[in-house]
C-alpha cells in the first residue's frame, strides 16, 4: 500500500512537470516571436534568431515538421530585419520545400501565409517586383479575416508605389484606413497611415505630413520602436524632399538613434545613407549613388537562385505525380469505356434534343427582349416624329437612348469564337468596370487559353461578367483580384474584392452564375459575410 502510494504522488509529479515543461515551451515561442515581430533593443533580433535556431534543430532531431516550419518563418524574419536578404530567402524556401511534404490542414495554411507574405515582403524589398505581386497573390488565396486583407492590401498599394502607380497605392490605401478604426488595430492602423502619407507626399510634395505625424504618435503609444524607426526615417525623407533640410537631418538622426539601440545592420546602413544624401559634400552623394546601383546590380544578379531551384524541384515533383495519375487515370478510363460504351448513343441522342431545345429558348427569349425593349421604344420615337412639333434634337437622344439598350442586349449575349483572343477580351471587360475609385489586378495576360473550350470561355466570360456588375451595383469594393490557374486540365478561378460583402442567398446573379458554370460541368463556390467582401471560386 505504501509503495502504490509512493508510485501515485511520483506519477502526479511527473504529470505536473511535464505539462510545466509544455506551458514553459508554449510561452518561450510567443515571447521571442513577439520579440522578431516587434523588437526593442538591440539584442531582441539575435537573441530570438538564436532561439528559434535551437527550436529549428530539436525540431528536425524529433522530425516535427510543423515546429521546423514555424522556426524557419521565424528564422527568416529575424535575418530579414537584420539586413541578411538571401539568408532569409533560402529560409524561406526552406520551410516552403517542407510545406510540400505534409497534408493541408488550416495550421499549415496559415504558416504559409505568413512565408508567402514574408516572401512578397523580402522580393519587394530587392526590387523584384513580379515576385513580389506573385507571393502576395498567393497570400490572399489564403486571407480570411479582415486584418489579414487591409495587410495585403497595404503589401500590394506598396508595390505600386514603388513603380509610382501612386493613384492606384492611393485608392487601396484610403479604402484599407475607411475600414479600421481608432480601436480596431492601432499598429496596423498606424502602418496604412504611414504608406498613405508617403503616397500622398508623391502625388503632391506637400501632402502627407498628417498622416505621417499621425502614425508616429501611435506607433510611440504601443512602444513599437522598430516601426518608430520607420516614421522618423519616412518624416527625414519628407522633409528632404519639400528642401527642409535641417527638419530632414533631426529625424534622420532621431532614425539612426533607434537603429543603433536595435543593432539592426539594415536601418543603419538606410539612415546613414539618407545622411549622406543630405551632406553638402557633393563627392559623397556621388559615392551613394554609385555604390546603390552597384549593390542593386549584385542583388538582381544573385538572389533568384533559391526560388528557381525550389520552383524546378516543385514543377518535377507535379510531373512525376500526374504521370502516375495520368497512368491510373487511362486504365480507370478505360475500364469505364468498356461498361458504358453501349449506353453512348442511348445519351447522345437524348443530350443532342436538350441542346437544340436550350438552342431555341435562348434565341426565342433573346428575340422577345429585342422586340419588348427595340420595338415599343422605335414605335414611341415614331410617334413623335408625326407630331409637327416634336423637337430633332428630342428625338436623337431617343434614338441614342434605344441604340444604347441594344448594344447592351448584344453584350449580355456576347459570343466569343476560336478566332478572337480571349485574354484581350477578358482584359477589355475589366478595364471597362475600373475607375477611379475600383482596382482590378489580373494576370490574364500570362495564362494560356489554348486548352480551354469555346464553351468553357463563353461561360466563364458571362460568370465574370455578372460578378463585377453585382461588385460595381453593390460591393463599395476598391480592389478586386483575379487569378487564373491550370491545374491539370481544369482551370481555376479566384475572384475576390474587398467589398461590404452579404449574406449569401439565391439571388444578385448567383443562380445565373451556378447554372452558368454547371452547363459546362464545372463547379463555383461563393463566400461572404458583410464586412469581409466577396469571395468566388469557379472550377471548370
Amino acid at each position: 500500500m505504501k509503495n502504490l502510494k509512493k508510485s501515485f504522488l511520483f506519477f502526479i509529479a511527473l504529470l505536473c512537470s511535464s505539462f510545466h515543461q509544455g506551458q514553459e515551451k508554449i510561452d518561450s515561442l510567443r515571447l521571442y516571436s513577439e520579440l522578431v515581430l516587434h523588437p526593442n533593443k538591440g539584442d531582441d533580433l539575435i537573441s530570438s534568431y538564436n532561439f528559434f535556431k535551437r527550436v529549428y534543430i530539436k525540431s528536425l532531431n524529433d522530425d516535427d515538421k510543423s515546429e521546423t516550419i514555424y522556426a524557419l518563418w521565424h528564422i527568416a524574419s529575424a535575418e530579414f530585419k537584420m539586413g541578411f536578404y538571401n539568408e532569409s530567402e533560402e529560409s524561406s524556401i526552406k520551410a516552403l520545400e517542407l510545406c510540400d511534404k505534409m497534408d493541408d490542414s488550416e495550421y499549415l495554411r496559415d504558416l504559409k501565409k505568413g512565408i508567402y507574405n514574408h516572401l512578397g515582403i523580402l522580393y519587394r524589398r530587392k526590387k523584384l517586383t513580379d515576385e513580389a505581386i506573385e507571393f502576395y497573390r498567393k497570400t490572399f488565396e489564403l486571407v480570411r479575416n479582415k486584418k489579414d486583407s487591409i495587410t495585403v492590401f497595404n503589401n500590394i498599394a506598396n508595390t505600386y508605389l514603388d513603380n509610382r502607380l501612386y493613384s492606384k497605392a492611393k485608392v487601396i490605401l484610403e479604402g484599407s484606413l475607411s475600414q479600421l478604426n481608432i480601436e480596431y488595430d492601432t499598429i496596423l492602423r498606424a502602418l496604412v497611415l504611414d504608406n498613405l502619407g508617403i503616397v500622398k507626399s508623391e502625388i503632391n510634395k506637400e501632402e502627407g505630413l498628417n498622416e505621417l505625424k499621425e502614425s508616429l504618435v501611435l506607433r510611440k503609444a504601443k512602444k513599437n520602436f522598430s516601426e518608430v524607426y520607420l516614421s522618423y526615417y519616412n518624416l527625414s525623407n519628407f522633409y528632404r524632399k519639400n528642401f527642409e533640410l535641417e527638419k530632414s537631418k533631426e529625424y534622420a538622426l532621431k532614425s539612426l538613434e533607434i537603429a543603433n539601440g536595435l543593432n539592426s545592420v539594415a536601418y543603419k546602413q538606410k539612415t546613414l545613407g539618407l545622411l549622406v544624401e543630405l551632406s553638402d559634400n557633393e563627392h559623397v552623394r556621388l559615392y551613394k549613388k554609385i555604390n546603390d546601383s552597384i549593390i542593386k546590380a549584385h542583388e538582381i544578379s544573385s538572389n533568384k537562385f533559391a526560388f528557381l531551384k525550389y520552383n524546378t524541384v516543385k514543377q518535377e515533383q507535379e510531373t512525376e505525380h500526374e504521370k502516375k495519375q495520368k497512368q491510373l487515370f487511362q486504365f480507370i478510363g478505360s475500364l469505364i469505356l468498356l461498361i458504358s460504351f453501349g449506353g453512348y448513343f442511348f445519351y447522345r441522342e437524348r443530350n443532342k434534343k436538350k441542346i437544340v431545345e436550350n438552342v431555341i429558348q435562348t434565341e426565342g427569349r433573346i428575340s422577345k427582349t429585342v422586340h419588348d425593349v427595340i420595338a415599343n421604344d422605335l414605335y414611341q420615337i415614331m410617334s413623335k416624329i408625326q407630331l409637327k412639333d416634336s423637337a430633332t434634337d428630342e428625338v436623337l437622344d431617343d434614338l441614342d437612348a434605344v441604340y444604347l439598350k441594344a448594344r447592351n442586349i448584344s453584350r449580355d449575349n456576347y459570343v466569343i469564337d476560336e478566332e478572337m483572343s480571349f485574354s484581350e477580351i477578358l482584359n477589355d471587360m475589366f478595364e471597362s468596370y475600373q475607375t477611379n475609385k475600383v482596382s482590378i489586378a489580373s494576370q490574364v495576360n500570362t495564362f494560356d487559353w489554348s486548352g480551354v473550350s469555346i464553351h468553357k470561355r463563353n461561360m466563364l466570360y458571362r460568370v465574370l461578367k455578372e460578378l463585377l456588375t453585382n461588385m460595381a451595383k453593390y460591393s463599395e469594393a476598391t480592389l478586386v483580384t483575379i487569378v487564373f490557374k491550370q491545374k491539370g486540365k481544369k482551370v481555376e478561378v479566384l475572384y475576390k474584392d474587398n467589398g461590404v460583402g452579404c449574406l449569401l442567398t439565391k439571388r444578385n446573379g448567383l443562380v445565373n452564375a451556378e447554372n452558368r458554370i454547371k452547363s459546362v460541368d464545372g463547379k463555383i463556390i461563393f463566400e461572404s459575410e458583410p464586412g469581409i467582401g466577396f469571395i468566388t471560386k469557379i472550377i471548370i
